[in-house]
């Protein structure tokens, strides 16, 4: 009986599996076995594998019950000359496992495949083997799936276990509030169809709920009941995760605000984290300012060009209160700033100490020579982000077909009936006014 596959869904299928005869690798506990192709993509793609079997094993717990048998076959390139990667889930009872896991890697031109895909789909079919495993062993699992959410999440919480997660993602999240609701976000059957944007907006929002679970009280236990369900269950997800965490359970929004306390606070920058050639600029902007006390008593700030006035101050004390806020901002800017301005943050530092001293000889030249590098690197910044543009669009081989519809709109909207009402009059008379 052939196997019937639907996206991120795997359904049953009967018979015999029989790797007879073909060349395999497996990990080192044999969680995960590649067979067929060359020697070498079998090691690489073992090694990946045992890494996130010791991945995820790490971030929520290890499984004492025998596993079920995980397998990548690999395929001869096609036609078309392109990798593809399919799922098939199988019930067997040949060798005494009930179940096997299969993924079918059609491999490219000279043996290419797209790796971070294939990573992928391994640990979205190591979760399916999760459930699998906690399944009771008198009943027979008809269909596994893992909803995107989940591998993306997982996948996330294992990078910022490993020290490797993207803050600035997260940042962008809380600025922009491009976060999607829990509720779309766990009941999503598939990415398919998202632009880039949406997609690392999934990927991030999807991240931050993991962790947001693991951080709870008994996370990690609750978490790894979840997973022991959650392939095999056939109810709302949303519900599955409320069975599971009742301490978030705070009402219709409970879960959501927990996710977003995790969001704000994967936000947050680490003293020694770079900042961007545009974010360290921002920071010299705020950062270069003197400060006065009135006749009042009151604090005024005034921008770095009104440096003469504070080597016209009489004593060194009023000097040093002037420029300190500037430079106790350079120092702490110093450790983010971006790689290049360490020269620029020390220049400046060392004129607002001339400028403390009253040696000020060449203060406007050092001030002038300060500001033309800034001025550089800003413009080597758009150079270099426009050459990035240009290579995205000049190598991009596929097109998204998605300004079609813009096309197709504007093409209807012509051919409509013209409304001969007060408004649109109204915007007739002031598009000839601008066409003149």
């Amino acid at each position: 009986m052939a196997a019937r596959i639907l996206p991120f869904l795997l359904f049953l299928l009967g018979g015999v599996i029989s790797a007879s005869g073909q060349t395999s690798t497996a990990t080192v506990d044999g969680r995960v076995t590649v067979y067929d192709g060359t020697s070498e993509i079998r090691r690489a793609i073992v090694r990946d594998a045992g890494a996130i079997v010791k991945d995820l094993d790490k971030l929520v717990g290890e499984l004492q019950k025998k596993p079920f048998p995980i397998v990548v076959e690999l395929k001869k390139p096609n036609e078309t000359g392109r990798s593809r990667i399919a799922r098939n889930f199988y019930v067997s009872e040949v060798g005494g496992s009930k179940y096997r896991l299969q993924i079918d890697l059609i491999l490219g031109k000279g043996n290419s495949f797209d790796q971070a895909e294939l990573e992928r789909v391994i640990l979205e079919m190591l979760l399916m083997e999760r459930s699998l495993r906690a399944y009771p062993a008198d009943q027979t699992a008809a269909r596994v799936e893992v909803r995107p959410w989940l591998t993306d999440g997982v996948a996330e919480a294992i990078r910022w276990m490993k020290g490797k997660g993207e803050r600035r993602v997260y940042s962008f999240l809380m600025e922009s509030g491009g976060w999607i609701e829990v509720e779309k976000l766990v009941d999503r059957e598939t990415t398919d169809g998202m632009d880039q944007l949406s997609r690392e907006f999934f990927r991030a929002s999807s991240g931050a709920l993991v962790m947001a679970l693991l951080a709870q009280p008994q996370g990690l236990v609750s978490i790894g009941n979840f997973l022991g369900e959650v392939a095999t269950f056939e109810g709302e997800q949303l519900t599955l995760l409320r069975t599971h965490f009742p301490q978030v359970n705070l009402g219709p929004k409970g879960l959501e605000r927990w996710w977003m306390l995790q969001v704000a606070a994967m936000s947050e920058a680490t003293l020694t984290e770079r900042m961007t050639i545009p974010e360290t600029e921002e920071a010299l902007k705020s950062a270069l300012k003197l400060h006065f006390k009135s006749e009042s008593g009151k604090t005024k700030t005034e921008s770095l060009d009104s440096w003469p006035k504070v080597s016209e101050l009489e004593t060194l004390e009023e000097r040093i209160a002037a420029v300190r806020p500037a430079s106790d901002a350079l120092v702490y800017l110093s450790f983010r700033g971006f790689s290049t301005y360490q020269p620029v943050i020390a220049g400046y530092l060392k004129t607002l100490a001339d400028i403390a001293g009253q040696k000020t000889d060449d203060t406007e030249n050092a001030l002038a020579n300060l500001q033309s590098f800034r001025d550089a690197e800003t413009q080597r910044y758009t150079v270099m982000i426009d050459l990035m543009d240009w290579y995205h669009i000049s190598t991009e081989t596929e097109y998204s077909n998605q300004f079609e519809d813009y096309l197709k709109m504007k093409k209807g909207l012509e051919g409509s009936e013209k409304l001969n009402d007060p408004f649109n009059q109204y915007l007739d008379q002031v598009q000839k006014l601008y066409s003149k």
